[in-house]
């Protein structure tokens, strides 16, 4: 039996609200922190831009649309009734637990606003459960829903550059027979459709184009990666995204970190799922959060910060596999794997724990044998090394 070990590589992020500073976790360490640098990894460093996969849009039209999603998103539409940057946001349920992420755009075309139509974009797995959450919903609200994925891509750039490719104007509406400070409306300016990522610093520009664009408009100098990378560099960053991340009804908004990616507004009124959402937060304690992990052999010297192998094809550790003690012949769940990208992923881990240093998980046999030099077999053994650092702004 081969033995492996796994590190979660994340950085302490601190949230600062309202001069409050609020750690993520009630407990403390006071030993080396694992270490890595805001830099991109050697392949996604520089301008590069990916279209994302696996990804599908819903449009909302009608007089109701904004005050019909406020009442059931984590985010605040208000932003959004004027058109311009769209948002990141989750779906809850009734108990406050997560369905869906989501991004929201509204549609800044022609005569879009201030007849408005907003793009819901979710993982392709949830389209039609999601569908049906909306229409559970609908109620007497003047809106339609419809699916029009098959229309449009979705497309994310980085880069140095980016700065100069999305701004905001206000141009006349053009349906207004006088032009007043109520009759502008906002537009874009590499596209009309998207926003900027801010579930961590540097994410880019997310784009949504018409499926006949074969790419974005950009500058020759930015180069196109493989839809593949826009997984391991969001892992990188420890940004969870989709239905494997979020099984739906399973982890709370908090801990799965839609307070630092920007998908939470504490200060908005009442929505599905608000009060156990707002109880959280006043507490002012999150015992689980979403983490960076990397598996390596007990071969390999130990990292001191993220790396990615890619000689590596797979590890057959899947996506709910749970890791518990190598001590507890019990084996009480202490966190749980979520995507995985040849030796990195990342995990839902209760943070009272990070300091132990025989934190396993088990391998099975549900996927293609794998490894770098030999086959990994049903039953091995991978653990787990969690570290916390550094500050996130």
């Amino acid at each position: 039996m081969f033995r492996y070990r796994f590190l979660i590589h994340k950085k302490c992020i601190i949230h600062t609200l309202s001069f409050q500073i609020r750690l993520f976790s009630a407990t403390t360490t006071s030993s080396p922190f694992l270490r890595s640098s805001e830099k991109e990894h050697a392949q996604h460093a520089g301008n590069h831009y990916v279209q994302v996969p696996n990804r599908s849009l819903i449009e909302i039209e009608g007089n109701d649309s904004a005050k019909f999603l406020q009442g059931i998103i984590t985010n605040n539409m208000n932003a959004l009734q004027s058109g311009g940057d769209g948002f990141y946001t989750a779906f809850l349920n009734s108990l406050g637990r997560v369905l869906y992420d989501a991004f929201i755009y509204p549609k800044n075309i022609n005569r879009t606003f201030p007849h408005p139509i907003y793009f819901i974009e979710c993982d392709s797995a949830v389209i039609s459960s999601l569908t049906t959450h909306l229409k559970k919903y609908k109620l007497r609200s003047k809106i339609t829903i419809k699916d029009v994925s098959s229309e449009y891509n979705i497309w994310n750039i980085w880069g140095d550059d980016i700065s100069n490719l999305w701004w905001r104007r206000l141009i006349p509406n053009p349906t207004a027979n006088k032009i007043t400070a109520s009759e502008l409306v906002l537009k874009e300016g590499i596209d009309e459709i998207g926003c900027r990522d801010r579930r961590y610093p540097g994410m880019g520009l997310r784009l949504v184009l018409p499926s006949e664009k074969k790419k974005p408009p950009l500058p020759s100098h930015f180069t196109q990666l493989p839809p593949e990378e826009y997984t391991i560099r969001r892992i990188f960053h420890g940004v969870p995204e989709g239905i494997i991340d979020f099984p739906p009804g399973e982890a709370l908004p908090l801990q799965s970190n839609f307070d630092y990616m920007d998908g939470i507004d504490f200060r908005k009124g009442c929505y599905l799922g608000q009060e156990l959402t707002f109880r959280t937060y006043h507490t002012g304690v999150t015992r689980k959060r979403i983490l960076p992990v990397q598996f390596y052999t007990s071969n390999d010297a130990r990292p001191d910060r993220l790396s990615i192998d890619r000689t590596i094809e797979n590890l057959n550790v899947h996506p709910g596999s749970v890791i518990h003690s190598l001590k507890d012949t019990k084996r009480k769940e202490l966190g749980r794997i979520r995507v995985t990208r040849c030796n990195v992923g990342l995990a839902l881990f209760r943070l009272d724990v990070l300091e132990k240093e025989d934190l396993i998980v088990m391998s099975d046999d549900s996927g293609g044998n794998g490894g770098k030099k030999e086959q990994v077999q049903k039953g091995d053994e991978f653990r787990v090394r969690p570290k916390l650092e550094a500050q996130r702004e």
